[in-house]
């Protein structure tokens, strides 16, 4: 008997800043890699044109991705973390057709403003082939 190979799934991205995230929207990310039956994985952007580099700062962001990654574990879900260092538009498109992201979900206090993350969000929108989506601010900070 032959063997059907079974196609990889791909991820859901939850595009974070790690530190903001409430049990809600945690929950709200496991439910999106529930119905798209794919693993969850955390991104973290490092936009180097705006900020310096210091890699004690990266250390620290990747231990708060590694702390939500433990959270999304408890909810039984498989999950990865990723810092990324570039223009946001650009890695986050780049990682989501490296993966075949399924998904790309925001934190709803991802950026500094509303405006200046549907201005990323659309222009994310064009480049990729899945869905994005922002979370609920119901959670709130």
């Amino acid at each position: 008997m032959k063997s059907i190979p079974i196609p990889q799934v791909g991820p859901v991205l939850y595009i974070t800043e790690a530190g903001s995230d409430t049990d809600d929207a945690l929950d709200e990310v496991c439910n999106l890699a529930e119905a798209k039956h794919g693993q969850i994985e955390l991104i973290h952007v490092v936009d180097l044109a705006h900020v310096a580099s210091k890699p004690d700062a990266h250390m620290g962001i990747q231990f708060r991705l590694e702390m939500v990654a433990r959270k999304l574990k408890r909810f039984e879900r498989d999950v990865v973390s990723v810092l990324l260092f570039g223009s946001p538009e650009d890695v986050i498109s780049k990682r989501a057709t490296e993966v075949g992201a399924k998904l790309i979900a925001f934190d709803s206090y991802t950026c500094s403003s509303p405006k200046a993350r549907q201005g990323l969000i659309e222009r994310i929108m064009r480049r990729v082939a899945c869905p994005v989506v922002i979370l609920s601010e119901k959670h709130g900070k």
